[in-house]
């Protein structure tokens, strides 16, 4: 894949979009309370239109991060989705985390969630997100066996992609012994860029039930994009949102805030992750 930008572009925005439906709670904890569940209907029903319209209003083209089980579910709306030019990206099959599963366990579930994707946009995702940001010691080499461009789960830095690696040797005894870096991306994501964090309701308090103002994240997510701005010649800003949480009126009003901040800024673009991937691969960024 080619990607030609002029070379004032500097910055990539990644407004990704992780649509778990039903797979959040089904998934990992096989909840099947109706109204637990009706939260990731929401989602479908109501979010994932917000996010859309806000996104086309911009003329934003975006990666939308989706498991299996969502794919099979809404194929209408994934189909929707990529018929406006966003990128479907793989996020396992109904949220597994892959650091419970053993090896083929987790290959399985990879390749059901890419038949999944293919079955209904007649294409393989070249981008991964694992559930939960909760990779294995097997995921990187399975995603290169299936011939992914880039991964989108770890948080080693927060604006610079870099080459994942495999077979690290981890130790409480002795130190660290890095494994071989690959031709695999990743794109660096991290929790105070994330909604969930911010605005899910836990019926836990030991999870944490406080629901943020828009007005504190606005001041988080805009206050990190300002320093790769000021402080970094190049970055990529990725921000992760679920429709279900990020669909609430007063929530999709402060991402709208913020992308007309952004537009504020030259030498910005919006971009999809696997042009990001693309475009610091070929210009030796990485």
């Amino acid at each position: 894949m080619s990607l030609e930008l002029p070379t004032n572009k500097k910055y990539h925005v990644c407004f990704t979009v992780d649509f778990d439906a039903f797979s959040l709670w089904l998934g990992p904890n096989q909840v099947t309370s109706p109204t637990v569940l009706s939260r990731g209907e929401y989602g479908a029903r109501v979010g994932i239109g917000r996010i859309l319209d806000l996104l086309e209003k911009y003329d934003i083209r975006s990666t939308f991060f989706v498991p299996g089980h969502t794919t099979d579910t809404y194929p209408d709306i994934i189909e929707d989705i990529h018929e406006r030019g966003h990128e479907i990206g793989h996020h396992g099959y109904c949220h597994e985390r892959p650091n419970d599963l053993q090896r083929d366990e987790e290959e399985e579930v990879i390749d059901k969630g890419i038949k999944s994707i293919e079955d209904v946009i007649g294409e393989k995702p070249v981008g991964y997100r694992s559930p939960g940001w909760d990779p294995s010691q097997n995921t990187i080499e399975l995603l290169l066996k299936k011939d992914f461009v880039y991964d989108s789960s770890m948080m080693a830095d927060d604006f610079t992609p870099y080459r994942c690696r495999v077979r690290d040797k981890i130790s409480k005894e002795k130190p660290i012994e890095f494994g071989k870096e690959t031709d695999l991306l990743e794109i660096p994501v991290h929790w105070s860029l994330d909604d969930f964090p911010h605005f899910a309701f836990s019926e836990e308090p030991s999870k944490g039930s406080e629901l943020s103002s828009p007005s504190k994240v606005f001041e988080i997510w805009s206050g990190d994009f300002d320093y790769m701005y000021d402080k970094l010649e190049k970055g990529v800003f990725t921000l992760t949102i679920h429709p279900q949480i990020i669909g609430r009126g007063h929530r999709i009003n402060m991402v709208e805030k913020l992308i007309e901040h952004i537009k504020n800024y030259r030498e910005v673009t919006f971009m999809k992750m696997k042009e990001v991937a693309n475009f610091w691969k070929q210009n030796k960024y990485v």
